[in-house]
């Protein structure tokens, strides 16, 4: 196929794709959302606490400090909750939100409780409150790891099934070898290597896809060893290779899927 050199978009620095896939994870995990929801909310319920509780009705000033606390509590808690549930990959399977939100719930009231014994002039209840709060701490963190190693040897079955599974079914993979460069004047060279690392930048988000970095796959330029051996060396399923030519203010761009295990054109 043909483009016009005009109409060519050249390559992207990659630490573009970096931001792009964190700003991808904010918008699918609906964090963004939450976090307005929250200042708006929260700035809502500051200013009513602030100028008419406090101002006007003359409750004590800490209460605006405990609703602060409160609310920031309660962000931290949806933040981590909606992060860690929508990962897509969990090592071990370790369920992070489920183990800090109820200790992030845990420090927010013992600071709450402690501005609340301030206010009604309670003392000598804080040292007694912080011991209380990090023995429940330190139970439920117990809790939860002798849970996780009551469920590990049935877990370990299931992951011996999965791994068998996965030896039978090849993992999806692929390396981006860089273009060659066919032009007569040999001057398109930046454009080629430019062309290698943008697909591996806009490969890279795909989680159900392993991509081999760009250091690695740039060792094979200009290489004469077969599609099969590259593969091998490389340990991936699938190659991508292509090559750019330039004809006057044209540029003949042609690329190749191979299945490495059979050198076979996809």
């Amino acid at each position: 196929m043909s483009f016009s050199k005009g109409n060519v978009a050249l390559p992207g620095k990659g630490k573009k794709s970096f931001l792009r896939a964190f700003l991808t994870k904010l918008r699918k995990r609906k964090t963004i959302e939450t976090l307005a929801a929250f200042i708006g909310g929260g700035w809502l319920v500051i200013e009513f606490v602030g100028r008419i509780l406090v101002a006007h009705y003359h409750i004590h000033e800490k209460w605006l400090d405990t609703a602060f606390f409160t609310l920031l509590g309660a962000l931290i808690c949806v933040i981590l909750w909606r992060w860690f549930r929508g990962a897509e990959k969990r090592p071990g399977n370790v369920k992070v939100e489920v183990l800090l939100v109820p200790l992030i719930i845990l420090v927010t009231l013992t600071i709450d409780l402690n501005l609340i014994f301030q206010i009604t002039r309670i003392s000598g209840k804080r040292l007694l409150l912080g011991i209380i709060a990090l023995c429940l701490g330190i139970a439920w963190i117990i809790f939860k790891s002798l849970q996780r190693a009551a469920i590990a040897p049935e877990s370990g079955k299931k992951q011996i099934e999965v791994s068998m599974h996965a030896a039978v079914k090849p993992e999806k993979s692929i390396a981006v070898l860089p273009f060659a460069d066919l032009s007569p004047q040999k001057d398109q060279e930046y454009f080629c290597d430019g062309m290698t690392e943008e697909i591996i930048t806009d490969l890279s988000p795909v989680h159900e896809v392993r991509v081999i970095s760009r250091n690695s796959a740039v060792t094979f330029k200009g290489t004469k060893k077969t599609t099969k051996t590259i593969g091998r060396e490389l340990n991936v399923q699938y190659v991508l290779e292509g090559s750019v030519r330039k004809a006057g203010n044209d540029l003949r761009i042609a690329a190749q899927l191979i299945d490495a295990t059979n050198d076979a054109h996809l």
